[in-house]
């Protein structure tokens, strides 16, 4: 849960919920009718013009037998000057995982750049190839769902508009498959995004592995005005093959931070060292 929850992946979770804001907006009843799945993907990533953001959120972790482990994290994300967004998550508790951080540095030519840093060893480890497929923490989100990820990643094909139901309420969504570009080199091969029509911010995400299987689903359970900017603030994350989930719940929330409270510093690698 960071900054940029790609409509048609997840960019996020923390993306999608760490930090996927939206301003309010949506085209008419006539234009929608036109739309072509570039163009909803493009509006809804275009929706989400917040530069700077703080978030306190809780995960929860469950295992198959409905167990689960609680992390209590916050998460900042900076747009700088040259437009490029910068992410830095760190785990307040418990004591075990406090003071890990993990850091999500933009790159528009190719995948992003990710550090994790355990503060237990001291090793700062750059996240790349296939360590981007690994699971984030013990959840549900790998560190390529933490990307903060482009409208251009991939190939988008709207397909017939369709409905979600979530907490008893049916949505009318636009339905779009985006197959990402092949230098990602994603562990999906196919992503199914559930768009909210009047709103245009993804609901419910659909991931397909490399045997074209469905294997995780993500959902957006609630969403709260604050402002004029849309928050996602309960997420959750089902791995549907091993019948385990994650849920993200956002307990505060402030965007357009200044500038001068998230300095540049504390967006690098060598920073989370120095202060863990």
């Amino acid at each position: 849960m960071f900054r940029a929850l790609r409509p048609f992946s997840l960019s996020a979770f923390f993306a999608a919920v760490l930090s996927t804001l939206c301003l309010v907006s949506a085209p008419s009843s006539a234009q929608a009718t036109e739309l072509t799945a570039a163009e909803i993907v493009a509006r809804s990533a275009s929706n989400r013009t917040v530069q700077n953001s703080e978030q306190w959120m809780t995960m929860e972790i469950y295992d198959r037998n409905g167990r689960s482990r609680v992390r209590k994290i916050v998460s900042r994300v900076k747009e700088g000057a040259d437009g490029v967004s910068k992410s830095h998550v760190e785990f307040v508790e418990p004591e075990d995982v406090s003071g890990v951080q993990f850091l999500t540095v933009e790159n528009p030519k190719g995948e992003d750049m990710q550090w994790l840093f355990m503060p237990a060893s001291g090793i700062l480890n750059q996240i790349s190839g296939s360590t981007r497929r690994g699971s984030f923490m013990g959840s549900d989100f790998t560190f390529e769902d933490l990307s903060v990820g482009q409208a251009g990643d991939g190939d988008h094909t709207r397909q017939d508009d369709g409905t979600v139901t979530i907490g008893g309420k049916t949505i009318q969504t636009y339905v779009v498959s985006s197959v990402p570009k092949a230098e990602l080199k994603s562990a999906y091969t196919r992503i199914v995004s559930y768009i909210e029509k009047d709103r245009l911010i993804p609901r419910q995400i659909l991931f397909y592995d490399k045997k074209g299987e469905n294997s995780k689903r993500m959902t957006i359970l609630d969403v709260a005005l604050r402002g004029d900017v849309l928050v996602p603030m309960h997420t959750t994350m089902e791995n549907l093959k091993r019948g385990t989930r994650t849920e993200v719940k956002v307990e505060s929330v402030e965007v357009n931070v200044p500038a001068e409270r998230l300095p540049d510093h504390r967006f690098t690698p060598e920073a989370m060292q120095s202060e863990g």
